[in-house]
């Protein structure tokens, strides 16, 4: 399945499996398909630069079972290395709790 995408002004076709693969496995221990776009929209809802959101998210290595703290750590880190200023923001952002 192909999936269109807007970025910065351009279109670009991707394959659906470029933007999902392996798993992430939440706080409650459930299991869900990593998706980049997840991680993009936290870090735009934490004021973070779309260009540096993509970059960051498009970083994160996708391996079966990687936490949802590690992929926070590893995107604090991305942050850090393009808007250092914007990491503090990012950390301080939030986190969405779900009921258990």
């Amino acid at each position: 399945m192909l999936t269109l995408a807007v970025r910065t002004g351009m279109i670009m076709y991707e394959k659906e499996s470029e933007r999902s693969t392996g798993t992430i496995t939440k706080r409650s221990g459930r299991e869900e398909e990593f998706r980049a776009d997840k991680i993009e929209n936290s870090m735009r809802n934490a004021g973070i630069t779309q260009e540096t959101g993509q970059r960051v998210a498009g970083s994160i290595s996708r391996h079966e079972g990687i936490s949802t703290s590690e992929v926070r750590n590893r995107v604090i880190g991305g942050i850090k290395n393009h808007e250092p200023q914007a990491a503090k923001q990012y950390e301080s952002h939030p986190r969405k709790t779900h009921k258990t």
